[in-house]
């Protein structure tokens, strides 16, 4: 074995090695063997790792496809038939196996584009979420100044219904979420109106014109197509656009009359308060729309 003699050791360096062999019940020689296998240990460690942009990407979004996953579980999104392991999922997404799935969520695999478009379709989850967690977990849009559009889409199914769900109650009181179900797909895309009008008392008469214009919409373009009207009590007091599945929404919501009202020109709670005049002839519009073939 090498041995080292230490010369001209300064008196305050011995006394500090001394009262540490003490400590560690060694002797002073024993105490820098110690010190040294500790030095030569750091010496000789390997720098860690650095993650590529590659791996980086693969593990989060393994924590991303993880999280939707517990929402979509949380939400009640499966079927009573419906297995909600992954491996159930990977069935449902169409997947050959569950193996890619699993090394996706583990950061082992990076996901198809197809893949994504999969999972998107089943979950209602947003796209750009997924891809980058850009965004909420599920895709909603402000459909604000583009409603016609949303109402509109694929005119001619006969799959295609809408729940309209009035927030009642936190800090989106009076919010109108427009919930567009395909059921030839079971995809669900999610809407909502804020800006424009407000489904409570106190609006003013801008937002009672817009909200005009929007029932005459539904109803003279519209009339066709299923529209049902619900109430949702906002519990959480902090409704998020896309933090739930639109299930979750619907399945805790109770339908009401607000529309049917709205489209007889009645007042349902003192919203249309000093314009009443406005709506004295929606009462006679009739129901139209282009008929699904």
């Amino acid at each position: 074995m090498a041995r080292i003699n230490i010369r001209e050791l300064p008196d305050h360096i011995h006394k500090a090695i001394s009262e540490s062999a003490e400590r560690n019940n060694r002797s002073t020689e024993g105490e820098v063997r110690s010190v040294l296998q500790a030095y030569v240990s750091a010496l000789e460690a390997k720098p860690a790792r650095i993650e590529t942009l590659r791996e980086s990407w693969q593990r989060y979004m393994g924590e991303r496809l993880d999280q939707l996953f517990a929402c979509v579980r949380h939400d009640q999104v499966f079927t009573h038939k419906e297995p909600e392991s992954v491996a159930g999922i990977a069935r449902l997404i169409g997947e050959d196996s569950p193996a890619n799935l699993l090394d996706c969520l583990g950061g082992l695999a990076s996901p198809s584009f197809d893949m994504l478009d999969r999972v998107a379709a089943w979950s209602g989850a947003s796209y750009n979420w997924l891809i980058c967690g850009a965004g909420s977990v599920f895709a909603t849009e402000n459909i604000g100044s583009s409603y016609q559009e949303f109402f509109l889409h694929d005119l001619h199914s006969k799959s295609i219904s809408f729940r309209l769900l009035r927030v009642c109650g936190g800090r989106s009181d009076g919010m109108l979420m427009c919930i567009r179900h395909d059921s030839s797909r079971n995809t669900y895309v999610t809407g909502y109106i804020y800006e424009h009008f407000m489904l409570k008392a106190g609006m003013g008469s801008g937002g009672n014109g817009n909200l005009y214009r929007f029932i005459h919409f539904l109803k003279t373009q519209c009339g066709h197509r299923s529209l049902q009207a619900y109430n949702y009590d906002e519990i959480e007091m902090n409704t998020q656009q896309g933090a739930h599945h639109p299930l979750y929404y619907i399945r805790r919501a109770t339908q009401a009359e607000w529309l049917r009202q709205l489209f007889s020109g009645e007042d349902p709670s003192n919203w249309l308060k000093g314009n009443l005049s406005l709506w004295k002839d929606m009462h006679n519009l009739p129901f139209g729309g282009e008929k699904a073939e």
